[in-house]
């Protein structure tokens, strides 16, 4: 094989296709901002609730500017808090980052309006509120509450409850979007970006010190409490203080502005960040300690995500993500890591990834957007007690590495973008069984996940993917108007730096319990008539619905439900000693036959890999060994391994002849060598 960039990026082909095209999947894709007559100027930020009821988002929408909620049902659009586009306050009166409850009666948001002013005091500053939605109509606005508010002072009774900020202006408090509020809307999760007064007054934990900023709080509202989430750790014990994090819990806001939020389950046990100064919040190797410092120094201190589970009371630790139970096994080792430099800005390196951890609805599961080598990448972690990070930690992408610089010596990376693009923006369903997430990047190289269905045709913007647990698949979600082979498009952006970048495309996926996922984009030919040229927001279904579980190991797996049609569905694994295993379920009983070919860039000389053929005697699964010929062997144990295009047919008398593809990997795993 000829060893030149071609071949390594051919390497990481994984858009690959079943016979039954990737549009079975999913039904079609409906523009949901807007309603008859009455389209967006703008649309974005979705958040769905989990019954798959209400749809809440950010839009300039029928002359005002804010949050609303639409009921997908009767299509009826009602605006949770705004104003109007000619109000000349119109930039602190608008609302943003909107979550909702799983039954959609409660929708939280952040603005600087004082929609309760005998408790939100100051005129400038940020604040949290729930709106509740049972009385409102399309005359009658919402009831409010504000949620960034001192524990005891009911606001409903009192006044003055609302937090004092140090510094008045473009500081105070906020909620992250679609992941802040618990599923019966009662609880809450939000940020301070500026001193406040929450442990300050003569009972707190800091009696006439303000409490730092940059601190995670949780706001109860039925039980009129708010609770500092983000406590220092005493080095001494070990056990948890109730002392906020003195050099501020999260990463500035200056430095990576999408850092600012935190992450609540929907029963409200758990809850998720991504913390800075490290040392003062969660247990460290030996030797880690002294780097945090010296990071710290810097604008950007070292970051990681972290976890806490509330509902265990205020002894609950700290736990660091991507360590497993503990801090023994962090990745990466910082201790390892000489170059400060490479690592000064952690896990979350870039200001449009959406670094903050999605959490499963009882919080035990986490997936998050990570950059421990160099692009970014998907991680899912089991945050279950006893698990070593090898065991918790499972990375789900992985960016083929290519030399990003020219002959001149220049950085040149953007073409390399289908291959190496960042992983932007995720959401992860109640039960965690699917992931969304969106990329630019078109070649997925771990296999499972395996890439199915139908691949763009071209480099584009930033598109929406779903990746299945159960059937260990990833498919790609957005497509144009006329057929699952368009790319999404955009002619505005449509250039490699824009989808490097970010700047275009897909976002915010949120997904509610039934199969609906709700989403962003930029794109203009998604639906037909889409001509507002700006960002819209959109549902479509996964119309497949709940699949078995069936775990990511090298061999078939458990019994799956019998197919009840005429089709073929395929799964890959790559064996320890270089071999693939294809396993293919059939509707009845027959022949099946595979021949694996190169990929199209990958010259090794020869127009076949391997091939092989396997009697099924029934319905159910039947699993294929596939080999490569002696010659070919030593190119499985190279850095890249080798993949390839397994094309399998099935043949069952009476019937017709079913086709499909899947990707392969002839990898030889550690230890896994010949002994012939």
């Amino acid at each position: 094989m000829k060893r030149r960039l071609s071949a390594i990026v051919a390497a990481g082909l994984a858009c690959l296709s079943f016979a039954t095209p990737a549009a079975a999947e999913f039904g079609p894709i409906e523009l949901a901002s807007g309603g008859a007559g009455q389209p967006a100027d703008r649309a974005l930020a979705p958040a769905i609730s989990a019954d798959g009821h209400y749809l809440a988002f950010e839009a300039s929408l029928g002359g005002f500017e804010g949050v609303f909620r639409k009921d997908l049902s009767s299509g009826q659009i009602l605006r949770v808090a705004g104003a109007s586009t000619s109000d000349p306050q119109l930039s602190s009166l608008k609302a943003t980052e909107p979550a909702i409850s799983a039954d959609g009666r409660y929708v939280s948001f952040t603005t600087r309006a004082r929609l309760d002013p005998a408790n939100d005091l100051l005129s400038e500053s940020r604040d949290v509120y729930v709106a509740d939605m049972a009385t409102a109509s399309p005359i009658t606005p919402p009831g409010y509450e504000l949620a960034s508010a001192l524990g005891g002072c009911d606001p409903a009774t009192q006044t003055g409850c609302g937090f004092t900020y140090g510094t008045e202006g473009n500081t105070g408090s906020e909620a992250t979007g679609r992941v802040s509020l618990s599923a019966d809307g009662r609880k809450l999760v939000f940020v301070t970006s500026a001193p406040t007064n929450l442990t300050s007054g003569p009972s707190g934990s800091t009696p006439g010190v303000p409490t730092p900023a940059r601190q995670v709080m949780l706001r109860d509202l039925a039980s009129d409490t708010t609770t500092l989430v983000s406590v220092e750790r005493d080095s001494g014990t070990g056990a948890m203080t109730e002392r906020p994090v003195a050099g501020g819990a999260l990463v500035s806001t200056f430095a990576l502005s999408l850092l600012r939020g935190a992450a609540l389950s929907a029963d409200g046990t758990t809850v998720a960040w991504v913390g800075a100064h490290l040392p003062a919040q969660v247990p460290l190797q030996p030797g880690e300690e002294g780097k945090f410092t010296n990071l710290d120094n810097g604008i950007t201190p070292y970051n990681e995500p972290l976890w806490r589970r509330i509902a265990d009371g205020p002894t609950a630790p700290t736990r660091r993500i991507v360590a497993g139970d503990g801090a023994a096994d962090p990745f990466p080792d910082m201790t390892q890591k000489d170059d400060l430099v490479n690592i000064a800005q952690g896990w979350i390196g870039r200001e449009k990834v959406n670094g903050v951890p999605q959490l499963s609805a009882d919080g035990k599961t986490v997936v998050l957007i990570g950059n421990p080598t160099e692009a970014m990448n998907l991680f899912l972690v089991d945050m279950a007690p006893g698990l070593s990070r090898g065991q918790a930690v499972r990375q789900l992408t992985r960016e083929i590495v290519v030399d990003p610089f020219n002959p001149a010596g220049t950085i040149n990376i953007h073409p390399y973008v289908p291959l190496t693009g960042h992983i932007f923006d995720l959401g992860i369903s109640p039960d965690a069984s699917s992931i969304a997430f969106a990329t630019a990047r078109q070649r997925f190289p771990l296999a499972p996940p395996n890439m199915i269905g139908s691949p763009p045709s071209s480099p584009g913007l930033v598109e929406l993917y779903l990746l299945d647990r159960g059937s260990e698949s990833i498919q790609r979600v957005t497509h144009g108007a006329s057929g699952v082979d368009e790319p999404s498009d955009d002619p505005t952006h449509q250039d490699p730096e824009s989808a490097s970048e970010g700047g275009a495309g897909a976002s915010s996926p949120s997904l509610a319990a039934g199969g609906l996922i709700s989403f962003a984009s930029t794109a203009t030919n998604l639906v037909a008539g889409d001509s507002n040229e700006a960002s819209d927001v959109f549902l479509v279904e996964n119309v497949v619905g709940p699949r078995v579980p069936t775990g990511s190991t090298i061999d078939p797996g458990p019994t799956v439900k019998q197919p009840s049609s005429w089709h073929l569905t395929l799964r890959a694994f790559s064996l320890p000693n270089g071999d693939v295993r294809v396993v293919a379920g059939v509707p009845a009983a027959g022949q099946v036959r595979a021949k694996v070919s190169p990929e199209p860039d990958v010259e090794v000389g020869a127009r076949k890999l391997a091939a092989a053929k396997r009697r099924a005697p029934k319905l159910g699964r039947v699993a294929i060994q596939l080999e490569l010929p002696k010659r070919l062997r030593p190119l499985a144990r190279t850095r890249e391994g080798l993949y390839g295009v397994a094309r399998v047919s099935f043949h069952g008398r009476g019937r017709k002849t079913l086709h499909g593809r899947v990707q392969v990997h002839f990898h030889v795993h550690p230890g896994g060598g010949r002994s012939r």
